[in-house]
């Protein structure tokens, strides 16, 4: 039985984490970096596996088809390039529970996609939870255990409503063993439909989808850097996406209906938090409000209907985790050496951590959907697998697929605005004196950002050839779905041509006709201080201040839309009135008893 490389790849990294409690830190990290090395070995190993089990007590418990696997080499790859960059970086005082929290989260999260039994699968995905929030734990600002708490409160809540919808599935199909890969229940009444959206609720809380994901910013901002890239911005994406994934293919027969309100999700996901995260000025909560507007995309690619969309969608979960991680590790290595990540207090730093610029640059380029980086090409495949659906529908129904469809593409220019902002603010702009002396980056660091934008690259020039034809549409076929047909009009070669052609020709325009005059800044006669210079982020806040955008970002502020403090304003309220209610007389009590005796009465 522990020759079973599906239980290895649990048993070898949970074993480490438990080993490493008692470690020096420097043995932690060399045990981690190996067993990462090993579970990859048994995943490469896994590659040409068909229908690889584990069963006890004659009921399996995990399983590996093609999806799972995709899943399963995209957890390894991003927790082995996470890791380099977290061996020299994390803070001191967190390194040994960070180096026991990070194979624990490995174990789990492989747990997570390799269980075919319900419970197996439910205890997985709420031990993800608990280390989601032992690591928000983990970090150094005033709030962050306010955020530990919204954390815990969102994933742990959503994990009740996951054991309701596990509860009614087994209700609804008795026979199937308790098993997630063969229920296929139709959406026929209010008890199927109650099953899917309470699973549904799982998966957008745990992937960060409207409105479960208010937690994701706070995260972003209040936790170790390396825990951020390797967890909201990488894993749970991952867990949160192959649910929904699941749920659309293997545990329930959805109808368009039910595609339509996924897919309309999915473009508020994509508009909200595009707007929100154009005008934070603290780098780590951008990236987190993008992290989410990302998401949307993968909702809407897979809730479609679309085989071209869901392909697709599949395909921006491993981009996203790709970029995002990509852009979390940069900015990390800008905040190590600068001491901040507040955008206001940055810019020049392109001149002093070129590598680390080029890196940032190329995530932003990739997270924005411009070619020919991964990015555009997963959104790409979205947007023509949504028309191709909507093709096929009810003048009605296609009216409301276009309209998601166009907050979408709105979407991805909000989404290039705020990574211009970002770029500026941070390594463009003028250079700052302050930050003359900081130290180089690490090798280390540079080279997971550097295996990071080289996929970037990688997976949008042989998108096709390599994740497409190897991972993704194996994955379709092995789900009982044709391949499609067309996967659309895209040709990274000839993009690249073009690009090549146009920037040589700006490049000749520019060198015999350059008139560049380069001088200092006076206020009042004088040379301006550095604190008076034009910061990368004053724009936006005019775009915050613009009617009738400020009413909704005056909203946003207040938490309007935050559903933990929609719910806790609720409960408390809901308390005082209890409170209230029970004054200790017991005249009150007998009444209370007798009123609810008859309400009982009446309902049966």
């Amino acid at each position: 039985m522990l020759n079973n490389n599906l239980l290895l790849l649990i048993l070898i990294p949970l074993a480490i984490s438990f080993l490493n409690i008692f470690l020096p830190t420097i043995l932690r990290k060399i045990l981690v970096f190996a067993t990462l090395v090993v579970t990859s070995i048994i995943t490469i190993n896994l590659f040409n596996a068909n229908n690889e089990t584990f069963t006890l007590f004659s009921n399996t418990i995990l399983s590996l088809d093609k999806m799972s696997y995709f899943a399963l080499a995209g957890i390894q790859l991003l927790s082995f390039i996470i890791l380099i960059f977290s061996l020299k970086g994390v803070e001191n005082n967190i390194q040994k529970q960070f180096f026991a929290l990070y194979p624990l989260t490995l174990a789990f999260s492989n747990g997570v996609i390799l269980s075919e039994h319900s419970f197996s699968f439910l205890i997985f995905w709420g031990l993800s939870g608990l280390t989601l929030y032992l690591f928000n734990l983990l970090g150094k600002t005033k709030d962050t255990p306010k955020t530990a708490k919204k954390t815990f409160l969102i994933i742990g809540g959503s994990d009740a409503f996951l054991i309701m919808g596990l509860a009614i599935v087994w209700f609804l199909n008795p026979g199937n063993s308790w098993s997630l890969l063969s229920t296929n229940i139709p959406l026929v009444d209010g008890l199927s439909y109650t099953a899917f959206f309470l699973f549904l609720i799982a998966s957008f809380s745990k992937a960060g989808g409207f409105p479960f994901h208010t937690w994701v910013p706070d995260y972003s901002k209040d936790s170790p850097v390396e825990s951020v890239a390797f967890l909201p911005a990488s894993l749970d994406k991952l867990l949160g996406i192959y649910l929904l994934a699941r749920m659309v293919t293997t545990l329930f027969e959805i109808d368009i209906l039910v595609n339509l309100i996924i897919v309309t999700l999915g473009a508020i996901t994509i508009i909200i938090a595009a707007m929100m995260a154009m005008i934070q000025n603290n780098g780590r909560k951008l990236l987190g409000y993008s992290t989410i507007s990302q998401v949307g995309y993968m909702i809407m690619g897979i809730g479609s209907g679309s085989i071209l969309a869901f392909a697709g969608g599949l395909f921006h979960m491993i981009n996203h985790t790709i970029y995002k991680s990509n852009l979390f590790l940069a900015l990390g290595s800008v905040e190590k050496r600068t001491g901040t990540n507040e955008l206001n207090k940055l810019g020049g730093l392109g001149k002093i951590m070129p590598f680390t610029f080029i890196m940032a640059l190329i995530g932003t380029l990739s997270t924005s959907g411009v070619p020919p980086f991964n990015g555009f090409f997963s959104k790409w495949m979205i947007y023509q697998g949504i028309i191709e659906k909507t093709a096929t529908l009810t003048v009605g129904y296609q009216i409301w697929m276009l309209i998601c469809l166009i907050l979408a593409i709105f979407g991805s220019a909000l989404t290039l605005a705020v990574f211009i902002k970002f770029i500026h603010a941070i390594f463009l702009g003028k250079y700052q004196k302050k930050f003359a002396k900081i130290k180089r980056t690490p090798i280390n660091q540079i080279l997971a950002t550097g295996l990071l934008s080289s996929l970037c690259i990688i997976f949008g020039i042989w998108a096709v050839k390599i994740p497409l034809n190897n991972f993704i549409i194996p994955a379709l076929q092995d789900l009982g779905l044709s391949a499609p047909q067309f996967i659309g009009t895209y040709n990274p070669q000839l993009i690249i041509l073009l690009f090549g052609l146009t920037f040589v020709t700006g490049m000749i325009i520019y060198l015999f006709t350059k008139k560049v005059k380069f001088d200092n800044n006076y206020l009042g006669g004088m040379d301006a201080e550095e604190r008076f210079r034009i910061l990368g982020t004053e724009f936006y806040n005019e775009v915050k201040n613009m009617k009738p955008l400020n009413t909704l970002y005056s909203w946003a502020e207040k938490k309007y839309f935050d559903i933990y403090d929609i719910t806790t304003k609720f409960t408390n309220s809901t308390a005082k009135l209890l409170q209230q209610a029970h004054p200790g007389q017991l005249h009150l009590y007998l009444l209370y008893i007798v009123v609810g005796l008859l309400i009982f009465l009446l309902l049966i």
